[in-house]
This record gives C-alpha cells, structure tokens and sequence, in this order.
C-alpha cells in the first residue's frame, strides 16, 4: 500500500491567452511541492515526493477534510484523531486533539472527517462512526459545540458528510451517508438533513443559540 502525500501545486506565473484562475490551476509547467514536517511546529514544502510521503505516514496519516482561510490550511487525521493547523506564512504548525472537543455533553469520540470553515470564528467537524455521529465546532478561543447528535440506533456507526452552508449562513446542510432509510424502496439511500439557529442568526455569527439538546433523535 503506498502512502500518501500531502501537495501543492504552483502553476506557471504567466500563462498565454489564460487568465488567473481555475484554468491556470491546471496548466502544464508549474512546480508540486511535498508538505515535511521538520519537528513538531515547523514545515517545509519539498519536491522529494518519498520524503512527503514518509512525512505524512509518520505525523499526519489518513489526511481528510483540507480547507484554507486567512493564511492558515487546516486539515484531521483519522488515524490520529488529530486537527492540524498550518500557519503558510510562516512555516510553523500546531497539533491538537479532536477527542477534546466534547461539550454540552457531546460525543465527539470517532474519526473526524470533513471540515468546513465559512467567514466567521467557527472551524466545523464531521464525524465517521460511532454511536452517535454528528456534526462538532470549535471557535477561535478553542472553545467546543456539539452542533447536533443522531441518537436514534439506525445512525449507528454512520458517517456525517456533505457539510455546507447557505450563502447568508442561516442555514447549514449536513448528510447521513448510510441512514437506513428507505425512500423509492432503496435501503441505506443516505439523508440530507437542513438546520437552522432558533435565534435567526448565521452559524458563523455570536455563540448566543448554539447549545447542543439531546433528544430521542437526531
């Protein structure tokens, strides 16, 4: 089994007849880097693909869920149960747990999976597994929210993906992958689910709403 490697890709700085965009991301003659940790706050990019691959395997294995705002490239992983934030300016990394993240009586305990970051101070998890998947927050202050829970036993051992979030914020979209539910006659079909904050507010403004409730469901 190969291991993976965490990369990016520079493209050429000019590109005849393109424009900065999509399209030069995909451009012939750029440069791909490798990410190394070189010990535990620094990094560097490199061409050694090995030297990636062996870096990922030994600090960052079974990487999910990369997003990037502000300067900063978040990323879990799995295997480690390990959010990792890269400050890109200045080559520096921390490291924290994700089985830390339980308030208000949430059950963050399985493998992080998706992130998603909008405009505001929350950073969003998505589980895989467990007892009762959800969806997880953490703010700037490192504070925790369990956004909701599914309790109910045919979201056991499920996965929570497909996070995203209306253009206002007031309203967050979150799937079940394997629910067990039945619609058209197909088992396991999956479910999407849409939330909203009883206070009107976005889900990237003030804490005031954000509680978790443990109910029968989800």
């Amino acid at each position: 089994l190969k291991m993976g490697a965490l990369r990016r890709y520079t493209p050429p700085l000019t590109i005849p007849g393109t424009d900065a965009g999509w399209d030069a991301l995909h451009a012939e003659g750029g440069t791909t880097e490798f990410l190394v940790f070189l010990d535990d706050n620094s990094f560097v990019w490199s061409c050694d693909e090995w030297l990636g691959r062996y870096s990922q395997e030994k600090h960052f294995p079974n990487v999910e869920g990369i997003v990037f705002r502000e300067g900063l490239l978040y990323f879990v992983s799995k295997r480690t149960s390990q959010l990792y934030v890269l400050d890109l300016d200045n080559g520096t990394y921390t490291v924290s747990s994700t089985k830390d993240y339980s308030l208000y009586k949430g059950e963050f305990k399985n493998r992080p999976d998706q992130l998603a970051k909008n405009n505001g101070e929350f950073l969003y998890f998505t589980e895989e597994g467990g007892r009762t998947p959800g969806v997880y927050a953490i703010d700037a202050e490192g504070q925790s929210y369990a956004i909701f829970e599914a309790y109910d036993t045919k979201y056991f051992n499920d996965e929570t993906t497909g996070l995203a979030f209306s253009p206002d914020g007031t309203k967050m979209y979150a799937c079940f992958q394997d629910c067990g539910c039945e619609v058209s006659g197909e088992i396991d079909c999956g479910c999407l689910f849409v939330f909203w904050r009883t206070d009107g507010r976005s889900f990237d403004g003030a804490t005031l709403g954000l509680k978790f409730h443990k109910t029968g469901g989800v």
